[in-house]
């Protein structure tokens, strides 16, 4: 089974957005430059965070380097491709990203390549929270579904983000 899930993350500082595409973008595969970067982000705990993340996923190379990344309004959007556990995955990258810098924004949607499930995953002040779905079983659930977790999800959110399969039709 394959998750596909799609990090969000935004800084108000231009520079520091920068260094976060770079974490996820430049480190081929090598430990050194993802805690170089990190360090670069948060000259503190950066260092501790991102040793802590790398003995959390199973490889830097697969785990931590998205297939793509580009930008949407004013966040940078990683698509990632992991196997079962890739939302263990997702959630060690948002309580990293949160740790290193606790005055970004940043959430996160997922699905299995197998049956119509979702994953969400939102923070609300330090707490990050997490909701599952499994749209198109009944079209009442999947009303709730949007009127619920699609609407917490999407909260301040431009109308230019539009995760969710319901949100696909």
């Amino acid at each position: 089974m394959e998750l596909h899930s799609n990090v969000y993350y935004t800084h108000p500082s231009i520079e520091i957005m920068q260094k976060l595409d770079r974490l996820f973008q430049e480190h081929h595969g090598e430990q050194d430059k993802f805690i170089a970067v990190a360090v670069e982000l948060n000259a503190q705990l950066g260092q501790e965070l991102a040793e802590e993340l790398l003995n959390t996923v199973d490889s830097i190379e697969f785990d931590l380097a998205p297939e793509s990344l580009h930008s949407i309004a004013d966040y940078s959007v990683a698509h990632f491709v992991h196997g079962s556990s890739g939302d263990e995955f997702i959630e060690a990258i948002l309580l990293f990203l949160k740790a290193l810098l606790p005055d970004i924004n940043t959430l996160a949607w997922g699905c299995g390549d197998d049956d119509p499930w979702e994953f969400w995953f939102k923070f609300e002040g330090d707490e990050l929270i997490r909701e599952d779905d499994e749209p198109f079983n009944d079209p009442e659930q999947d009303e709730e579904i949007k009127s619920s977790i699609y609407t917490w999800w999407h909260a301040g959110l431009t109308e230019k983000i539009k995760e969710g399969f319901l949100n696909q039709q």
